[in-house]
């Protein structure tokens, strides 16, 4: 079972996190996950990259989006990543960018600490979103149901606890390898 996110809590009022210099507002509810943007051929995380905060969110229908200023200021990119395509979105044209994006496993129990696992990367063949300059929306970065889906990767919300567990597909095999063991 190869667990990325263990008993990841979300909080019922308001909150703030860190993400680089900047203190973020975090509304009530929001699962926040940390992540981190690389361009397409990468393919091993490099140790100085950047985390960022991005919001688990199973509404937003694309794999992820955010704004270019979260692109060049939280990931240390820019809109120069190669475009492979275009989404139409409130009546404008918005481009989609080659990158990777890689999800850091948390400690159990805690959102804003890692466990020392190595990220998982979410190859992501249809691109990131990226809204220019000027946009309100997203607010913060948004992992998306897409990329979710594509990934085959399993969400479990236990709402009593308020936390959220994600697992790569393996599991179901490896908890049959063991039953049958």
């Amino acid at each position: 079972m190869t667990a990325i996110l263990r008993h990841l809590p979300f909080r019922e009022e308001a909150d703030e996190v860190s993400c680089g210099l900047e203190r973020v507002p975090i509304k009530p509810y929001q699962i926040i996950v940390w992540v981190s943007l690389t361009a397409r051929p990468v393919v091993e995380l490099p140790p100085t990259a950047p985390r960022l905060l991005a919001l688990l969110d199973t509404g937003h229908n694309h794999n992820f989006s955010l704004q270019d200023r979260h692109l060049a200021q939280w990931a240390g990119l820019d809109a120069a990543l190669p475009r492979v395509g275009r989404i139409r979105e409130g009546g404008r044209d918005l481009p989609l960018h080659a990158a990777n994006v890689w999800l850091h496993p948390n400690l159990r129990g805690k959102r804003d600490a890692f466990s020392g696992a190595p990220p998982l990367l979410l190859p992501l063949d249809q691109g990131i979103a990226v809204y220019p300059g000027g946009s309100s929306f997203p607010r913060l970065p948004l992992l998306g149901l897409r990329a979710l889906v594509r990934n085959k990767l399993h969400v479990a919300l236990d709402p009593e606890r308020r936390v959220v567990h994600l697992r790569t597909s393996d599991w179901r095999a490896r908890l049959a390898q063991w039953l049958l063991a």
